[in-house]
């Protein structure tokens, strides 16, 4: 939560609910194997039409990195109430950006707890979903941390304050279950014992919604916009606190459905508009064939050096269209030194092939080595250049090259699955310290270093399946 979500939130003066002042009182690849049996197994009777908590506690299990919390006996449901904890449900009693400890919160508004219950009332599941840091455990570590235990503290204090039946999705790694990815919500509707979602009846609530700073007099910018990303990713209707918890919702005995839902644009990358420039990629291609030509019909080498960010491309294009052309790839990643990598250049040019670099070659410096080596043999040399495109494109490839596994298995399970134990983990990304360096260090190539041709690269994604493209056009 921001500075600002606090200024959001409910004036101090306003008169707290009863449960409010009762609260203040108060891997990689292969996961842990978990059934959800024991998830289904909890008792339940009635009182005023809720189900009634068997006890003041929370009970936790994890599934992969996340955590999954129940409180009460949340029972299965075709529409789902969904929230985001801080900012939205909750924020500081301090007004700071982060809590102090576990008892530095309250309600966003007094009459959460009040508008949940009539929720729950009206046949509504109620599930919060949130996106927590620092909650794991250090490396060679047993038991929770100090800031674990004061999460898991502060959850018990805000459910026994709702007193409403819930299920608590709390993502601690940077995975398909952290959003905006849609993993918690596919999570949520496994544990729905086989229940079908209604997404269109559903919604979720959120503060991340990519408002800019004064959308209200003396407000600041929202920290981010993932949790309307995530909304659009799932595919519900989605509102911000402000309007799911305003006078008009709160007075009526029944909250539900909430107005029509304002309509909302994420800035920056939208995925399912990057189609890229066909006829600008057919002209590369059209220009390498013509190098490739020229280069066998003068019985010579040619290189090729690849210049861009990491997860922009640069592998996929080299295997699937340079590879096909005769090209050997060279890359730092698989040879791991750089001697390595001019050793197999100089042996592929000495022997008049075709061989591409594989690397990122953000600079002069590391591009010249190659370059001479051309120069040495007689060989053509040209450049491809991927790095006019947006920083954000890459990032968004990052993501979603390391979360594919987790997205496609979860993406084949239908509602009545129960047994999470084959959830994948999450593949290795690169860091995005790597990808400051690279723009850091970043000089275009030009002819006057050497080359005969720079060649700009037009990025056009290709896919094995349309569900894969589907997931490519999510939001991460």
């Amino acid at each position: 939560m921001t500075r600002s979500s606090a200024k959001r939130c409910a004036p101090d003066d306003s008169p707290p609910s009863q449960p409010d002042r009762a609260a203040r009182g108060g891997s990689k690849r292969v996961q842990q194997q978990q059934s959800l049996g024991e998830f289904f197994s909890t008792k339940r009777g009635r009182v005023d039409g809720q189900a009634v908590p068997p006890g003041n506690a929370v009970h936790w299990r994890s599934v992969g990195a996340t955590w999954v919390g129940t409180w009460g006996a949340p029972e299965p449901a075709a529409r789902l109430a969904a929230f985001d904890l801080d900012g939205t449900l909750i924020c500081t009693k301090s007004k700071g950006r982060f809590p102090k400890g576990a008892d530095d919160w309250r309600f966003f508004h007094p009459d959460v707890p009040l508008v949940l219950r009539r929720m729950c009332q009206q046949g509504y599941r109620i599930v919060v979903i949130s996106n927590q840091n620092g909650l794991r455990q250090a490396k060679g570590t047993t038991g929770l941390s100090k800031k674990a235990t004061d999460f898991r503290t502060k959850v018990a204090n805000i459910a026994r304050a709702l007193g409403v039946p819930l299920t608590i999705l709390v993502a601690t790694d940077k995975d398909y279950m952290r959003k905006p990815s849609p993993g918690m919500w596919s999570l949520a509707q496994l544990l729905n014992e086989g229940a079908a979602i209604d997404r269109a009846a559903s919604f979720y609530v959120g503060d991340a919604a990519g408002r800019p700073a004064g959308w209200r007099p003396g407000v600041e910018a929202d920290f981010s916009s993932s949790d309307l990303a995530f909304a659009l990713n799932v595919g519900v209707p989605f509102y911000t606190p402000e309007e799911a918890f305003a006078a008009a919702v709160c007075a009526r005995p029944e909250p539900l459905p909430l107005p029509p839902p304002t309509q909302r644009e994420i800035a920056g990358l939208a995925p399912s508009q990057r189609n890229g420039d066909p006829a600008a990629h057919a002209a590369l291609l059209d220009a390498v064939d013509r190098h490739v030509g020229k280069a066998k019909e003068d019985a010579r080498g040619l290189l090729a050096v690849l210049v861009g960010p990491p997860a922009c491309g640069k592998s996929t294009f080299a295997r699937s269209h340079l590879a096909l052309r005769g090209f050997e790839r060279v890359n730092m990643d698989e040879l791991k030194t750089r001697k390595k990598c001019t050793e197999a250049v100089r042996r592929a040019l000495e022997g008049s092939a075709c061989v591409v670099v594989d690397n990122t070659n953000p600079d002069a410096a590391s591009r010249s080595p190659f370059i001479e080596l051309a120069r040495a043999s007689g060989a053509g040399c040209i450049a491809i250049v991927f790095s006019h495109e947006p920083r954000n494109l890459t990032m968004h490839n990052n993501s979603f090259r390391a979360q594919l596994a987790q997205a496609r298995y979860l993406s084949s399970l239908g509602p009545g699955h129960t047994d999470l134990g084959g959830i994948p983990g999450c593949d290795d990304r690169v860091p995005e310290v790597a990808f400051h360096s690279f723009f850091k260090r970043l000089e275009l190539p030009s002819v006057a270093e050497g080359f005969q041709e720079v060649i700009c690269h037009s990025f056009v994604p290709t896919f094995d399946t349309a569900d894969d493209e589907r997931l490519w056009n999510q939001h991460y």
